[in-house]
């Protein structure tokens, strides 16, 4: 009797293997899982002569589709709609929020415009230091003590 893998499963149904998956999980297929080459995997027995029988149709009705109360109780429906409100409220002020964003980030940009990006204090700091341990002229004396200056040179 031949088996079948996933992937081999779902092309001989026409369906993709996630399909497959699920009807497996759902029990609509019988798999047996065994050690593969690449651990363990799905082994179909038996492929349905027709996918119909597969897809059952859903237990709910239309309306409960749509209607997310459906057999709820006055209680948690209450609650619910509160929620609804609330959340309603929040992207509103969310709304607001982003806008007056924008309107600051454009005010910022308008004022600092034109103007060169201000230096890093740490970049300041080391420009101090610099400047003050490098002001003093260093003298550069020869081996006998004297500037270079006084010194002759003979060649």
């Amino acid at each position: 009797m031949p088996s079948f893998t996933i992937p081999q499963a779902a092309a001989k149904l026409g369906v993709s293997t996630r399909t497959i998956r699920r009807y497996i999980k759902a029990g609509k297929l019988r798999a047996d899982l065994v050690n593969g080459p690449f651990g363990e995997e799905y082994r179909i027995r038996e492929l349905p002569d027709d996918l119909k029988k597969l897809e059952t149709p859903d237990n709910f009705t239309a309306l409960d589709r749509h209607d997310p109360f459906a057999g709820a109780s006055s209680e948690a429906v209450a609650v619910l709609r509160d929620l609804q409100e609330k959340n309603l409220a929040l992207a509103a002020q969310l709304g607001a929020a982003t806008e007056r964003i924008r309107q600051l980030e454009s005010q910022l940009k308008q004022v600092t415009d034109g103007r060169p990006p201000r230096t890093p204090w740490w970049q300041r700091w080391y420009a101090g230091l610099k400047a003050r341990f490098s002001s003093k002229p260093k003298t550069e004396k020869t081996a006998a003590g004297a500037p270079p200056e006084q010194v002759e040179t003979i060649f």
